[in-house]
Parts: C-alpha cells; structure tokens; sequence
C-alpha cells in the first residue's frame, strides 16, 4: 500500500500545525490549572474535598469557614501556585493573557483538526485510522504483547494498535476535550441552566484528565517513533517519504522545531514585559467571536438547585482604608449608593430606600475565573429597579460599579500603588446595559438568607449571573452610567483588565 511508506502533503502540514497549536494549548493549560490546582466531582469545591491536588501551595492552619475579616483571612489567592514562564505560557501568575493564549490556542488546534478529519475523508485517507473490523482489536492485543517483548510488530502502514491509538485521539479524546472545554463556560450554565446545571467541576476534572492522556500520548508517540527508527519515521513526517533525505530531514526537522520553540519564547518575553500590547494583539478578532457565540445568547432564568453549598471561597480581601473601617464600625447605617452619570435623575441611596425597593432572590452557581465554584443564596434590588428610577439617558451602553475596595493585597507595601495614571485606585467594573437588564441581575445585600457579609462585600455587592465571579463588584458605592468605557481606566473594562489583563467578553465563558 503506497501510504505505508510516504505521507500526503496535508497530513504533514497538518501534523506540524498540530504541534505548534498543541504546545501552546499545554502551557497556557498548566498556567490555567496552577490558579486553582485542586480537582473536584462536585460544584461546592469545598476545601478538602478535592479528589485531587497539584502543586505545593497549603494552607498553614485549617480553614476557617467561619473567618469573614481581618487581614488573616484566608483567600483562593492563597491557593495560587504560580507555574515557572519556562514551562507555562505566561507564568507568573498570569491567569488573564493565559486564557487568551488557550483560546487562540483551542482555535488554531480545532480548525486543524477540522480540516485534517475533512481531507482524510475527501481524499480517502480515512482508512489509516478508523477501523473496518473487530478483528483490530484482538489484533491490537498481539501488538501491544509483541512491543512488550521488546520487538517491532509488522504491517503494512499502521499495526492495529497504532490505527486504534491514533483513532481514539482524533475521533474521542479531541472532542471530549472540546465538549469539556466548552461545559466549564459559566455562559453554558448561565443560559442553559436547565441542561448544564452541575456539571463545571466535572468538566474541568475530565479536561484534566484528557490533557494527561494527551502528554501520555504524545510521551508514546515520540517513543514509537524512536523504536520505528526516528529518522526514516521523521522523513515520513517531514517530506512525505522514508526514502527521503536524511539530511534534509534533519534540517527541515530543526527547523519545524525551532519555530515552535521560538514562538514559545516570544510569547512568553511578549506576555511579561508587553502585557498591554500582547492583550491587545490576542484580542483582535477574539472579541467578535466571543461576541457572536456568547454574549448575544438569550439569558435563561432558574439553577436546578434548592440548596446552597456549606462553603463559599472568598476571592479578594477586604479594604483595609479609614473609610471602609468607619463605616464596618458603624454597621454601614450611612453608606449610601450614588447613581449618577448620564442619567436624567440622580440617585442617593440609603439603607432605607434600597431595603423599600422590590427584592429579587435566587440561588445560583458563583463562577470564578479561576476556576472553583459554589452554591449560594443571593438576595438584593434588580438592578432594572435602579435603571427605571434613575432614567438613563438614551446613549447609555455601561453601568460602572465603583467600590471601596483598594486591592491592597496586590502591594506588600500596602493598598495598591497606582504607577499609571490611566489605573483607577479603587476597584471597579463596568458591564453593559443588556447584561444589567437580565433577570437576575441585582445589587445584592442578603447571602444565604443573612446579611452579606464583610468578605463576600457587604453591605453591597454586583451580581450578573451570566457573567464570572470578578466582574461582580464588592464593596459598591456608586453607580455611574456612561456612554462608552474608552476613558474608564484603560478602556478594558475593570480593574482586573487594566492591571492583571483580563478580557471582558471573555467573562462571559
């Protein structure tokens, strides 16, 4: 059979389009994993019940579910094992520019993919991989006993252990990894919720295991090609054929190499000292794909849940400043809400008129970017309630949530130190009119059937149900409605896409 022995030119643009896009997608994959390196089967996560845990960061004393203040607190930011930049892409912590390397990464690899399985059909190569008869399967049996033995089994191209490994990869294991990927989007759950209720943690679990089964795979493809012979097995791969040149094999094999190697390192020297202009080179095109596949699907209310978790992580630590203090001591009795901007009717609201405003309640999923989850029980004021009284004006596109919070754990000096003038001191976030407008988007002041507490935002925080869990403002004190964000910060959107480079539309998935 002529494919035994050369390669079509497709499959070998193919598999060298795999490898650049596979490489990127395993580091920006372990930077992803170190944000949170526990796995659960559950979507409380609560602490200790991980099935498994990665890394060397632990907490020093048992956790406290009862901790809510104190600059003690524990945070999922502790939980944080930042991956070394020499094998994850960013590293050091660089959970933002990481999920947008893995989204461009994911695409890269699925529309080869796509195009690889579409020519094996059109040109008849189809046969390499998908089996026509059982009888591969006792025939795998003698193979994998005859590598045991240390010895090479004979065929004519791929033996039957070859042909189902290699099926396995390209028609399971790819499309579980993108069902798994795509299950982990809080827009799944958030506009689906009667399908995808519980199922995020699983995911990710699954997705864990499917990047392990991919780096097995990958250890055991180069070891077969190696007991194949390397250099007749990498002409195939390069040039097509095993009576190809080994010289040029060689050179062309480097050289295939050292662009992926190459890439690796600008990428990550990119990420690290050019953060803002590489998150501005990953977003081109990225935000209308988000757009169109996420952010316009219609919201869907109801969690198929009826209780809330035993455990709530808290993500960020409670603002340490005069101001904030003054009013925790006198139990938040005059911190009021402003809702200014453009609007036709300012608003000054104080306990009393924000507790006379219709009450929304709803359990939901809490979603965090990095990656854990859990069940909880919020109660506030629709955020329509707000926008109907306040009467914005009829350009009005963003509602940016101002808080108190200074993110002082971001500086060992102290409260965060603002170095670009652009950075806003304070926290804040900013979402857009239709995200305000859906059902279950409210100010909230109740958390399972109690007040909110300190270190979940009291005495008022941003929930948007369809959004992940850091564009949902703490601490909030003002409401400013705006034409557009260009001048907000950076123009990104939030505080953690100015400083840390998050991506707004992606928080929605």
């Amino acid at each position: 059979m002529a494919h035994a022995f050369s390669y079509p030119w497709w499959l070998r643009f193919a598999h060298w389009f795999n490898l650049f896009f596979m490489v990127q997608l395993f580091r920006s994959g372990y930077e992803l994993i170190m944000t949170h390196p526990r796995f659960y089967w559950n979507d409380d996560a609560e602490p200790g019940g991980e099935w498994l845990r990665v890394g060397d960061r632990e907490r020093s004393t048992e956790f406290d579910k009862d901790a809510i203040e104190g600059e003690d607190l524990w945070t999922a930011e502790d939980e944080i094992d930042p991956p070394s930049a020499l094998i994850s892409l960013p590293g050091r912590d660089g959970l933002g520019l990481g999920r947008h390397w893995h989204f461009w990464g994911a695409l890269g690899w699925i529309v080869t993919g796509a195009l690889y399985v579409g020519a094996l059909a059109v040109s008849g190569e189809w046969a390499r991989l998908i089996p026509t008869s059982i009888s591969v399967f006792p025939q795998a049996a003698g193979d994998l006993i005859t590598y045991l033995q240390l010895q090479v089994p004979h065929a004519e191209g791929y033996n039957a252990l070859q042909q189902l490994t290699y099926f396995g990869v390209v028609f399971v294991l790819s499309p579980l990894m993108i069902v798994t990927g795509v299950l982990q989007a809080p827009a799944v759950r958030a506009h689906f919720p009667a399908w995808f209720t519980t199922v995020r943690q699983r995911a990710r679990s699954i997705h864990f295991l499917g990047l392990v089964a991919f780096a097995v795979f990958a250890v055991g493809h180069v070891g077969m090609v190696i007991v194949h012979g390397f250099w007749s097995e990498m002409a195939k791969i390069v040039l097509g054929s095993s009576a190809a040149s080994i010289d040029l094999t060689i050179v062309a094999t480097l050289l295939g190499v050292g662009i992926v190697v190459g890439f690796s390192a600008v990428a990550n020297w990119a990420s690290l000292t050019r953060p803002l202009r590489t998150q501005n080179a990953l977003e081109i095109g990225l935000d209308p794909l988000l757009q169109t596949f996420f952010h316009h699907v219609s919201f869907v209310e109801g969690d198929d849940v009826d209780e809330y978790s035993d455990f709530a992580r808290v993500n960020g630590k409670p603002p340490r400043n005069d101001a904030y203090r003054n009013h925790y001591e006198n139990d938040f009795e005059d911190w009021t809400i402003t809702v200014d901007g453009e609007v036709e009717n300012e608003l000054e609201l104080d306990r009393e008129d924000i507790r006379t405003l219709p009450t929304e309640r709803h359990i939901t999923r809490h979603d965090c970017i990095q990656g854990w989850t859990y069940y909880a029980k919020w109660g506030g004021v629709p955020l329509t309630e707000i926008i109907d009284r306040c009467n914005p004006h009829e350009d009005a596109e963003w509602l940016v949530f101002w808080t108190l919070d200074e993110k002082w754990e971001y500086s060992e000096a102290g409260p965060f130190e603002e170095t670009d003038p652009e950075v806003p001191e304070r926290y804040y976030e900013a979402i857009r009119m239709d995200k305000a407008r859906e059902p279950r988007s409210i100010l909230a002041y109740e958390m399972n059937d109690d007040d909110l507490p300190v270190a979940h935002g009291a005495p008022y925080r941003l929930r948007v149900e369809s959004q992940l869990g850091y564009k949902m403002a703490k601490w909030v004190t003002r409401i400013e409605f705006v034409d557009d964000i260009d001048d907000m910060g950076k123009g990104k959107g939030g505080w953690r896409d100015d400083v840390l480079n998050y991506f707004p539309h992606s928080a929605d998935i």
